[in-house]
C-alpha cells in the first residue's frame, strides 16, 4: 500500500522539475534577447554619437564633391542615346552580339573611317558615336515556356535526366527572345541611319540566309500539305454528308439504314476533329512563316531622336558628392583605428 501512495507523490515532484526546467528556459531566452537588443541600442548610439562628433567632416566632404559634380555635369556633354528591340532568328543571336561587340571596340579604339564604311554614315557623323551596347531583355517566364517546348520534343529517357532547375541553369542570355541594342552618340539625329546597316550586318550572313531559303521552303511545303490535307477532308466531310442525307430518304421510304446511329456520330466527329486539327496546324504555319520572314526581325525602332540619361543615380553630383562622403568616412575610421593601436601599445 505504502509503494502505491508513493507514485503520486513521484508523479507531483517530476512535474514540478520539468515546470522549473521550462521556466528557467523562458527565463535565459528573455534574458538572451533582452541583451540582443541591449547592445543594438548601444551600438546605435555610438553609431549616433561618431556621425555627430564627424558631422562637420562628412557633410563638408560631401557637398564638395557634390559642387564638383554638379560643375561636371554642366560642363561635360553627356551623350544622347537611342534603343532598339529585336528578335533573332535561325540562332543568330551570337553573330548579333559578336557584331555591337566589334562596334564598340571601333568606337573606342576611334575608327571612325572603318564605322563609317560598315555603318554607311559619313566620317563626321562616326565621329559621335560614343558606344554599341547590347543585352537580353529577361523574362522568367520564357524559361518555362522553353522548358515545355524542350520535353515536348524528347523521349521520356532524356527528360528524365534533365529537370528545370538544371534547364534553366544552361539558359545563356543568347537564348532569351528579345535582345535590347543601346547606341550613345552625340549626334540627335544618327540613330535612325543605323537601323539597316545594324540588322544587314547579320542578315547578309551566308548562313543565315541559306538557313532562312530552306526555312521558308519548309513552310511552303507544309503549308500545301496542310490544304491539300484540308480539301480532303472536306471533300470527305461532303460526302459523309450526302450519305447521310441518302440515307434518311431510304429511312423515309421504309428502306433499312445501312449506318448504325453511333457511327454517323462517331464518323462525323472524327472528321471534324480532323478538320479543326489540319486547320489550328495551317494557323501555326503562318504564324512561324510571318515570324521568320526576316533573319532579325526589328520589334521597336530607333527613335528619330535620341533621349539624354536622366536617372539620378548616373548623376557626377550624387556620385561625387557620395564618393566623397565614403572617402572621408574611410579616413575617419583609419585615423581612429591608427589611434587605438597607438594606445594598444602603450
Amino acid at each position: 500500500m505504502a509503494e502505491k501512495q508513493n507514485i503520486p507523490q513521484n508523479d507531483e515532484v517530476d512535474l514540478g522539475n520539468l515546470f522549473k526546467i521550462i521556466g528557467k528556459g523562458f527565463k535565459n531566452l528573455f534574458n538572451t534577447i533582452l541583451g540582443s537588443l541591449k547592445g543594438l541600442f548601444h551600438l546605435l548610439v555610438q553609431l549616433l554619437i561618431f556621425v555627430r562628433n564627424n558631422l562637420l567632416k562628412l557633410g563638408v566632404s560631401m557637398i564638395l564633391g557634390a559642387g564638383i559634380g554638379l560643375f561636371l555635369d554642366f560642363s561635360i556633354t553627356k551623350p544622347y542615346y537611342s534603343d532598339m528591340v529585336v528578335e533573332p532568328n535561325f540562332k543568330s543571336t551570337q553573330q548579333l552580339y559578336n557584331n555591337i561587340l566589334f562596334y564598340h571596340e571601333l568606337v573606342r579604339q576611334k575608327e571612325t573611317d572603318q564605322l563609317a564604311s560598315l555603318l554607311n554614315i559619313s566620317r563626321e557623323e562616326a565621329k559621335e558615336l560614343k558606344g554599341f551596347y547590347v543585352e537580353p531583355i529577361r523574362n522568367e517566364n520564357e524559361k518555362y515556356e522553353f522548358f515545355n517546348n524542350f520535353i515536348e520534343t524528347k523521349d521520356t529517357a532524356m527528360i528524365k535526366k534533365i529537370d528545370l532547375e538544371s534547364f534553366k541553369k544552361a539558359f545563356t542570355d543568347h537564348d532569351y527572345r528579345y535582345h535590347k541594342i543601346t547606341v550613345k552618340s552625340n549626334n540627335n539625329r544618327i540613330f535612325e541611319k543605323l537601323r539597316d546597316p545594324i540588322v544587314s550586318s547579320v542578315g547578309n550572313n551566308a548562313y543565315f540566309k541559306n538557313q532562312k531559303k530552306i526555312n521558308d521552303e519548309n513552310l511552303l511545303q507544309n503549308e500545301m500539305v496542310l490544304r491539300k490535307s484540308l480539301l480532303e477532308v472536306d471533300s470527305l466531310r461532303k460526302i459523309y454528308n450526302e450519305v447521310l442525307l441518302l440515307e434518311a430518304k431510304k429511312a423515309e421510304t421504309g428502306t433499312s439504314i445501312t449506318l448504325a446511329e453511333g457511327a454517323k456520330k462517331t464518323g462525323e466527329l472524327e472528321l471534324f476533329s480532323e478538320s479543326l486539327l489540319l486547320n489550328k496546324e495551317l494557323i501555326e504555319n503562318n504564324r512561324e512563316k510571318a515570324e521568320t520572314t526576316e533573319i532579325i526581325n526589328v520589334v521597336s525602332d530607333f527613335t528619330k531622336s535620341g533621349s539624354k540619361e536622366r536617372e539620378w543615380y548616373k548623376k557626377y553630383i550624387f556620385i561625387l558628392g557620395l564618393g566623397f562622403g565614403l572617402l572621408m568616412l574611410l579616413a575617419i575610421l583609419f585615423r581612429g583605428l591608427n589611434r587605438y593601436l597607438l594606445n594598444y601599445k602603450k
